[in-house]
C-alpha cells in the first residue's frame, strides 16, 4: 500500500555545519521525542541516492536490514525520513510510504533529485542480534612509537596543554595557498597524519582546490614560527585521492589521502601512526592534537597542543546525522576541551599496547568547547575505511 504525503517545508538549523532539513514521519503521530521508553531510534541509513536531478530516492527496509544487521530491528514501529541534499525554498517536498500488513517497508521521495536518509523507531527487544567480530589487531609492530614520549595528563584547564616538542611525530602541517585579496596570498592550514613514508591522511574538506603546486606538507613541526631546521621535512604533494562518496553538504566520508612527491625519512622527529586496530570503547580516553584556535574566529596556535578527551556513545542524541559505523564522537564534559578551527584533518589517537593508533580524523564541531550546551566533536572513524585506505596506499 502506498501513502502519499505533502508536508509544509520546515527549515531548521541542525547544529553547526549541518544543512537545513525537511523531515517526514510515519505514522503521523510519531515525533522525534515519542520514540522513547521501551523504544529507541536507530542510526540514520542512506542506502540509495538519486542518480540524477530527475531521479527519485527510495529507502527500502529489506535492503537496509540486509546491509546493517544488528543496527536495525525486524519490525519497525515507525520511521523518520530527512533530507540530506541542500534545500531549495522554492521547491515543494513530497514523500510517500510503502506498507505491507500495516508494517512500513519503504520510503519513496516524490521530489526529484533530492537525497533522503531514514531512521526507524524500534522496540528495544526487536533488534536483530549478531555476533560482533573479534577486535582487529595492530599488524605493524613499528608504527605509533614516539622516540620522544608525550606527557599524558588530564587537566581541568580549558584548551588542553602544550605538547612536549616532537612527541607526536606523525602529526603533519597541511598548508594550502589561496588568493584572498588583490595581489595577496593567504594560507589555509589543517592537520594530517603520516600513515607511512609516502602518505598522509587528512579531511576531504581541507582540500579547497586540487592545485598541487599550492599545497605543502611539513613533518617534524612543533612550533610553526620557529625554524626547526634539524627536525622539519618539507614535501610537495604528488597526488590527492578524495573518498569517492565524500559529500560536502552532509560531511559524510570526510577523508582524503595525499601522496607525497618523495618519502619522508623516519627518525626521532618523524614517524607514522598505526592504522586501527581495535575500535575505541565508549568512555575510553583518546588524544586530540593540533595547532587550532581556542575559540571560533580566534588565531591558530604556534605550538602544537594536545587534549585528552573521552569517546561519547549514542551520539545520535546530539547530532541527528551522526553515523556510528563511520564516525566517532568525543568530548570532555569537565574541562570542555575540543578541536577548533585549524584542527581539521588532524588525528584522534588512542594508545594500544605502547603503540598510538589513528582512530579518527577531525571532521566537524559545534563550538570550540564540548561542555555545557556545546555538542561533542565528530571525527571520521578510520577503521571503517581501512579497505579503501589500503587500496590506495598499497
Amino acid at each position: 500500500m502506498l501513502f502519499l504525503l505533502v508536508l509544509s517545508v520546515l527549515l531548521y538549523n541542525s547544529f553547526i555545519q549541518a544543512i537545513p532539513s525537511v523531515s517526514f514521519y510515519y505514522p503521523k503521530n510519531l515525533t522525534e521525542s515519542t520514540c522513547t521508553n521501551d523504544h529507541s531510534w536507530t542510526k540514520w541509513f542512506n542506502s540509495a541516492k538519486p542518480n540524477s536531478t530527475t531521479d527519485f530516492d527510495q529507502e527500502v527496509l529489506s535492503i537496509i536490514q540486509a546491509q546493517n544487521g544488528r543496527n536495525i530491528c525486524a519490525i519497525p514501529q515507525g520511521i523518520q525520513a530527512g533530507t540530506v541534499t541542500a534545500l531549495n525554498i522554492n521547491v515543494s517536498y513530497e514523500a510517500a510510504w510503502k506498507t505491507a500488513n500495516g508494517i512500513i517497508t519503504a520510503f519513496v521521495s516524490r521530489t526529484a533529485g533530492v537525497d533522503f536518509q531514514v531512521r526507524f523507531c524500534c522496540a528495544n527487544n526487536n533488534f536483530i542480534t549478531t555476533t560482533p567480530p573479534p577486535p582487529r589487531p595492530v599488524t605493524n609492530g613499528l608504527c605509533g612509537r614516539a622516540k620522544i614520549k608525550p606527557l599524558i595528563q588530564f587537566t581541568r584547564i580549558f584548551g588542553g596543554s602544550r605538547a612536549i616538542p616532537h612527541s607526536w611525530p606523525w602529526q603533519v602541517l597541511y598548508e594550502e595557498e589561496k588568493l584572498c585579496e588583490t595581489d595577496k596570498i593567504c594560507i589555509d592550514t589543517c592537520g594530517g597524519t603520516l600513515i607511512d613514508s609516502y602518505h598522509v591522511l587528512t579531511a576531504a574538506h581541507c582540500i579547497k582546490r586540487h592545485d598541487l603546486q599550492h599545497i605543502f606538507i611539513t613533518a617534524g613541526v612543533h612550533n610553526r614560527q620557529s625554524d626547526e631546521l634539524d627536525t622539519r621535512q618539507e614535501r610537495n604533494v604528488n597526488s590527492i585521492v578524495i573518498h569517492p562518496d565524500w559529500n560536502r553538504e552532509s560531511l559524510v566520508n570526510d577523508l582524503a589521502i595525499l601522496r607525497l612527491d618523495k618519502p619522508v625519512k623516519f627518525n626521532d622527529y618523524v614517524q607514522p601512526a598505526c592504522l586501527p586496530g581495535p575500535d575505541p570503547l565508549s568512555k575510553s580516553n583518546v588524544m586530540l592534537i593540533g595547532w587550532g584556535a581556542e575559540q571560533m574566529g580566534g588565531n591558530t596556535y604556534n605550538e602544537l597542543k594536545q587534549a585528552q578527551v573521552k569517546v561519547i556513545g549514542e551520539c545520535q542524541q546530539y547530532w541527528n546525522q551522526y553515523d556510528e559505523d563511520n564516525q566517532i564522537c568525543v568530548g570532555q564534559t569537565i574541562s570542555g576541551d575540543s578541536a577548533c578551527q585549524g584542527d581539521s584533518g588532524g588525528p584522534l589517537l588512542q594508545q594500544y599496547k605502547d603503540q598510538w593508533v589513528l582512530q579518527g580524523v577531525a571532521s566537524f564541531i559545534d563550538d570550540c568547547k564540548t561542555n555545557g550546551n556545546s555538542l561533542p566533536n565528530v571525527y571520521v572513524k578510520v577503521s571503517a575505511y581501512l579497505t579503501w585506505i589500503n587500496s590506495i596506499i598499497n
